[in-house]
């Protein structure tokens, strides 16, 4: 049997609940669109309570809080499609044969957005479940660095995911699972894996 490992990853994921919460909607990133090097960086370091006393200073993390919660990714940005996609801003074109054509642009009539978070997924090589998935819940990805084109090179890019902890009077009912972020399985007490037709976890038989 293959080994599951979190060495390397086998795709990344983004999916959001449709406008009824009913469905989820989303796309891929496979290995032939991720960086070389580094793909993923998550932070989850907990809040300190510091003690200061004449024999020393001590800081003790506090349980089930998140005072530094960031995550990125690095990709390559062959098209601007990808590129849009990870930002949640692309408008794909509708003439005949217009493939990944589209448009990323500032939209002064949208200031607000659509408000939908993006649930990404990373998951592992060789896994058949999810033992090996990353998963930050409630994501609004941004790109803060420069774009340089003309190089000659495919663009890379780092994707601040801003990933935001969880609140339940605020997301209990947004129809997104009820954490900040999960490492491993979806379900502990059944085999499943994520479904990249549907987007959603079914069981493993």
């Amino acid at each position: 049997m293959a080994t599951k490992q979190i060495t390397q990853l086998r795709r990344l994921v983004f999916r959001k609940k449709d406008s009824a919460q009913a469905a989820w909607t989303g796309f891929t990133m496979e290995p032939d669109e991720l960086g070389q090097d580094t793909i993923m960086t998550v932070q989850i370091a907990p809040r300190k309570v510091e003690r200061a006393s004449s024999v020393g200073t001590t800081n003790t993390p506090i349980a089930g809080t998140l005072g530094e919660f960031t995550g990125s990714i690095t990709f390559l940005a062959d098209t601007f499609k990808i590129l849009g996609q990870a930002m949640g801003r692309f408008q794909a074109a509708t003439y005949a044969d217009a493939g990944d054509a589209g448009q990323i642009s500032d939209d002064p009539s949208n200031l607000c957005g659509d408000g939908a978070y993006y649930d990404v997924i990373a998951q592992g090589i060789c896994d058949d479940g999810s033992e090996t998935d990353i998963e930050l819940t409630r994501c609004i990805p941004s790109v803060d660095d420069a774009l340089e084109f003309g190089t000659g090179a495919t663009q890379t890019v780092t994707l601040q995911l801003n990933p935001q902890i969880y609140n339940a009077a605020r997301h209990g009912n947004d129809g997104y699972p009820a954490r900040s972020y999960r490492f491993g399985v979806n379900d502990l007490t059944k085999k499943q894996r994520l479904d990249t037709a549907t987007y959603d976890y079914v069981d493993v038989q």
